[in-house]
């Protein structure tokens, strides 16, 4: 029977779910063991992937990258976070800033499988398309 990076993280999730850091240290000792024994390690970033969505899940944390021409102000960050945690009911909101010279302005933001497309040059670009209609 075949297990999947999935099956693996759902797995480690919940060996180490209300563990100390201790036991969680064994847990993961034990669970790397698994793997190469069994010749999967090549699988270990999938499971890590899938175990980090998994808790963010299980725990309320969204995590969106935000896609800039600069750095995000704290007032920036803030409203983007603000924003996320009500669009997708987050106890937490992790932001990664990326910088991205490309922009002209305004920004990108993905969270899962969602992009929400707030550059300049999305916006002109509708704009165009609503004036040839």
């Amino acid at each position: 029977m075949k297990i999947t990076p999935t099956q693996y993280a759902e797995t480690l999730y919940e060996l180490t779910a209300e563990k100390s850091k201790h036991e969680i240290d064994g847990v993961i000792a034990n669970f790397l063991k698994i793997l190469v024994k069994s010749r999967k390690m090549k699988l270990a970033p999938e499971v890590i992937e899938k175990f980090s969505e998994i808790y963010n899940k299980k725990n309320g944390i969204a995590e969106a990258e935000v896609i800039s021409r600069e750095a995000l102000s704290n007032e920036l960050r803030n409203k983007v976070s603000s924003y996320v945690s009500n669009k997708y009911q987050a106890k937490e909101v992790v932001i990664s800033n990326k910088v991205d010279e490309s922009i002209k302005g305004g920004i990108i933001v993905k969270v899962e499988d969602e992009v929400m497309d707030g550059s300049v040059a999305k916006q002109l670009t509708e704009l165009k398309n609503a004036l040839i209609k």
